[in-house]
């Protein structure tokens, strides 16, 4: 049996665009949801104590539905225009985990 794979993403807005930002994810949150049926958890979370600062929770029931996320023409054009918009600082710091089950 495969295990659930969670993905862990931390991400810093452009300076005064952490709004813009949020809102892209909002689309962005929607739309992955919509289309990635082999992701059950896919949310965005902004902080309380920076707020150009944002964190990534996925999961995925296995590693093939993470690579289809990743593959995804749906996720490479929020990628885009997150590029386009210069809506990031830096990159994007992505920890992966694995279920921790008795078998």
């Amino acid at each position: 049996m495969t295990k659930t794979l969670t993905v862990c993403a931390e991400l810093r807005a452009a300076p005064g665009k952490g709004d813009a930002l949020a809102a892209l994810l909002v689309e962005q949150m929607a739309a992955v949801r919509a289309s990635e049926p082999g992701c059950t958890a896919y949310l965005a979370h902004r902080s309380t104590a920076d707020p150009d600062l944002f964190f990534f929770y996925e999961t995925y029931v296995d590693d093939a539905a993470f690579e289809i996320h990743r593959a995804s023409p749906v996720l490479a054009k929020f990628r885009e225009r997150r590029e386009r918009d210069a809506l990031i600082e830096g990159g994007t710091k992505v920890t992966l985990y694995r279920e921790v089950t008795g078998t």
